[in-house]
C-alpha cells in the first residue's frame, strides 16, 4: 500500500484533502472520511491521490475511488494506440 493523500476539488475552489492509501495491485484509493457538512459543496470538478514523492493519480470520475492507467489497445490496421481507463476492471467507464 502506498501513503498519501486523496483531494476532491468543488466549484468555488474548495478542496478536500484526506489521508489515504493506494493498493498499487488494484489502483484502489481508501481514503478517511472527512465532515463535509459545514462546506457549501454543489458540483465536483475533479479527485486525485497524491503519494508521498508527491506524484499525483488522477481518480477516475466515474467509480471516485480507482486511479486512471494507460493501457494499450488494437487500433486500425496493425497500430496500437494508448487509452487512460479506470483500473477497475468492472467500472462502466471502461465500456
Amino acid at each position: 500500500m502506498k501513503k498519501g493523500t486523496f483531494t476532491s476539488v468543488w466549484d468555488g475552489g474548495d478542496e478536500v484533502t484526506s489521508t489515504a492509501e493506494l493498493n498499487e495491485e488494484t489502483g484502489e484509493v481508501i481514503a478517511e472520511s472527512v465532515d463535509v457538512e459545514d462546506l457549501d459543496l454543489e458540483y465536483l470538478e475533479r479527485e486525485y491521490f497524491t503519494d508521498e514523492e508527491e506524484n499525483e493519480f488522477r481518480i477516475c470520475p466515474t467509480s471516485h475511488s480507482y486511479i486512471m492507467t494507460n493501457k494499450m489497445f488494437y487500433g486500425i490496421g496493425h497500430t496500437y494506440e494508448e487509452r487512460e481507463v479506470c483500473s477497475d476492471p468492472d467500472c462502466e467507464s471502461n465500456e
